[in-house]
């Protein structure tokens, strides 16, 4: 009996093992790649920077090292390594950005100054998932949506000249900083990188957050410390008919001031890190205006697709891909693989 016993026990084992086995394609076991339930449930991905001691993260699961050589961006979706051609938001996006951007300025500055309505080119939708039982414990779900200030970021090649002008005038008011330079920069299409646009996270790692409201992470940085996807949605405020509304999907980098990784452990100097520059160029803009530090965490959307979602009977909308350029089926292709029962 005892060694019946014994070798159902040796069989268990193995049986175990070899299911583990059977399961490795689909559940990576690196954990520096992937972040365990467990961990992203108690923030353990938190670390302590020896040059300063205090606390910064590092996301894991995206690549960016070919997104300026290749437009090409890698990242870990939905547990698997992706690779993503990287798109450009179309110039008729653009356009409708920078001047929903003005009719804002018009209010803001006019006579007399008016509030601006929420929503538009300013605070858009983001929506980001992420998998069951990653978050703070106040939720039964793992999808997120949260409005966040986004703005474009210029090209690599712009980032010094815009950082400098908004560092000039932060350190002493003077410089060619004014209304008319960033319309200026606004109107020039060939300034901004259209594969990126740029956003912060205002509340994860503060200190007032964890001290009022007992958490220190939003449910979009969870989200996207292991999974990186994101939805971007924009609605036009000012048209009342066919609203022009458009989503973007891609991957997102998270970027945090105090990384070890960066040049110097200054966070008030120029330094060689591109994504510490992209945090920058949304953050200077923001103490301009606003005022306080620049201690956050940066968030470079990178675009994969545009859609273009006004509710219209004129092509493109009702959510026609734009951005790559999309080929559909025409009427007689789509009633043809109807009658086929292959859609």
């Amino acid at each position: 009996m005892e060694g019946n016993k014994i070798q159902r026990r040796s069989f268990l084992k193995l049986a175990g093992a070899a299911l583990a086995g059977m399961s490795l394609p689909f559940k990576p076991k690196s954990a520096d790649a992937q972040i365990a339930t467990d961990l992203a449930r108690t923030a353990k991905f938190w670390k302590v920077n020896p040059a300063n001691g205090q606390e910064y993260l590092r996301q894991t699961v995206v690549n960016t090292k070919f997104v300026q050589s290749d437009s090409m961006i890698w990242a870990k979706v939905d547990g698997w390594w992706q690779k993503y051609r990287l798109a450009e938001y179309s110039q008729e996006f653009l356009d409708w950005w920078v001047n929903d951007l003005f009719k804002w300025y018009d209010l803001i500055f006019g006579t007399p100054q008016q509030m601006p309505p929420n929503g538009g080119h300013h605070t858009p939708g983001i929506a980001t998932y992420s998998r069951r039982g990653v978050g703070r414990g106040d939720s039964s779900f793992h999808l997120n949506n949260a409005f966040k200030s986004i703005t474009l970021l210029p090209k690599e090649e712009n980032l010094e000249e815009y950082l400098s002008v908004y560092e000039q005038k932060i350190a002493d008011g003077t410089g060619p900083y004014n209304l008319e330079w960033k319309k200026a920069k606004m109107k020039d299409p060939n300034y901004w990188d259209r594969k990126l646009m740029g956003m912060v996270d205002l509340y994860s790692g503060r200190e007032f957050v964890e001290e009022t409201f007992g958490f220190k992470e939003s449910h979009y940085l969870l989200n996207t410390m292991v999974n990186p996807v994101a939805n971007i949605l924009f609605l036009d405020n000012f048209t009342s008919e066919a609203a022009p509304t458009w989503e973007l999907r891609g991957i997102v980098a998270n970027t945090h001031w105090n990384d070890p990784a960066k040049p110097n452990h200054d966070p008030h100097q120029v330094d060689d890190d591109l994504y510490q520059k992209y945090l920058k160029a949304v953050m200077l803009p923001h103490k301009l205006q606003h005022g306080g530090d620049l201690n956050f965490t940066g968030i470079v959307f990178h675009v994969v697709e545009l859609f273009d979602n006004k509710d219209s009977d004129v092509y493109p909308g009702r959510g026609v891909r734009v951005a790559p350029n999309f080929t559909y089926l025409s009427h007689a292709e789509y009633n043809i693989k109807k009658l086929l029962g292959k859609v």
